[in-house]
């Protein structure tokens, strides 16, 4: 758990760069519904300024805190299936139905109790509930649309992980890497600055606010380094890393112009470009114009 002070240094450094204006609350080897100051720690982001306060947890611990200072602290709280519960979900394990039903029915529950928190007090935070693509994803959309006050919850589906390996991406059909690295800034809870929010692998550090400043984390050489190499080390498996365009004529693109600026394009300005390469009529021409910048963590 991070200290109240290294807290409190690392939102203030951030909230000085205008660029930075929301902050994720997650946890990798823990929820952070387990940790007792969770509403506390809430209270600081907001009271430091930041307009978006995100809440990532499965679940586990929720119900013992607060729920209606939850609500206030944060301006979204998204709950995904526990790690466990997913995996005994899958159509190839083997697990007890009788538990498998009890931990579903606890998990329901939970959300359904904030849905009916939220809705008796008319919270204005958004409730969110990620599901798993696939198969999987229909079930638990029809048990969802069963439970209680369902209007004060909305359900996402989540990205599942690429069926095609990085080169086979590259080499038929063009690809967009996680945009993490140039995006988001990720500190673990020792306070240094980490590569990632996920939990692929041996984390990589690269420094807390006490060795350089916020800016001279993020251009640094060894987190250039990283984000260079990062497919051949921590990120390999990753299900999260690369989302295939499935367009051949994009690879030109990506290669022309680098990682960092092949992300800025919007999708829809990609796939209009795509068009053009590929001899397809658009109605508009599609601007080529890309947001130059130097990188800025969201």
């Amino acid at each position: 758990m991070m200290s109240p002070d290294r807290l409190s240094e690392i939102l203030s450094a951030g909230r000085r760069i205008d660029t930075i204006h929301t902050v994720h609350v997650r946890g990798v080897g823990a929820d952070p519904g387990e940790l007792t100051e969770l509403v506390d720690h809430g209270r600081m982001i907001a009271l430091t300024g930041y307009p978006q306060r995100v809440l990532f947890t499965s679940g586990e611990g929720m119900m013992r805190q607060e729920v209606e200072e939850v609500f206030r602290v944060f301006t979204t709280i998204e709950f995904s299936l526990p790690k466990d519960l997913r995996n005994q979900l899958l159509p190839f394990q083997q697990a007890s139905s009788d538990q498998l039903s009890e931990e579903l029915e606890s998990w329901l529950r939970i959300i359904e109790y904030y849905a009916r928190v939220k809705s008796a007090w008319q919270l204005s935070a958004d409730l969110v509930v990620r599901i798993p693509q696939g198969n999987l994803s229909i079930d638990l959309a029809s048990r969802l649309d069963q439970l209680s006050w369902r209007g004060a919850f909305r359900v996402q589906r989540s990205g599942g992980a690429s069926a095609f390996s990085l080169e086979q991406q590259q080499a038929e059909y063009g690809m967009k890497l996680c945009e993490e690295p140039y995006r988001v800034m990720t500190f673990g809870a020792c306070g240094q600055m980490t590569g990632c929010s996920g939990a692929q692998r041996q984390r990589v550090y690269f420094g807390g606010l006490e060795e350089d400043s916020l800016q001279g984390l993020w251009e640094g050489s060894s987190m250039e380094l990283w984000r260079k190499n990062r497919t051949d080390n921590q990120c390999q498996g990753c299900p999260g890393l690369g989302s295939t365009l499935r367009r051949p004529s994009l690879i030109s693109i990506y290669e022309s112009v680098g990682e960092q600026r092949f992300h800025e394009y919007p999708q829809q300005q990609l796939r209009k470009i795509a068009d053009e390469s590929e001899g397809h009529a658009t109605s508009r021409s599609a601007s080529r114009t890309i947001f130059c910048s130097p990188r800025r963590a969201s």
